[in-house]
């Protein structure tokens, strides 16, 4: 078996998880340089993502079909909060 197979076979180890790992550090760069649209879109990815999966996570996954109220209002943030933050960012930087 190739050695990067066997690596991204094995749990807890560090780089097991690319995707989340490039995206977590850009979010740190992009904060470190002041540009928060990229949270922006993190939040709208956590709307499509909820939607497609009816599924919501704050502190605890929450279930559209089990707590509607908490599903929708958790999603109504995280869109609320993510055209928010693109509006400010780019705005402020296109303008």
């Amino acid at each position: 078996m190739p050695f990067a197979t066997l690596w991204h076979r094995m749990p807890g180890l560090p780089g097991t998880k690319p995707l989340t790992a490039v995206v977590l550090l850009g979010l740190v760069a992009a904060t470190l340089l002041e540009w928060y649209w990229p949270w922006g879109l993190l939040f709208l990815y956590w709307v499509a993502a909820g939607l497609r999966w009816g599924e919501a996570f704050l502190i605890e996954p929450i279930s559209r079909g089990r707590n509607p109220v908490l599903y929708w209002s958790i999603t109504a943030m995280w869109a609320g909060f993510g055209l928010w933050t693109l509006y400010a960012d780019l705005v402020w930087r296109l303008g």
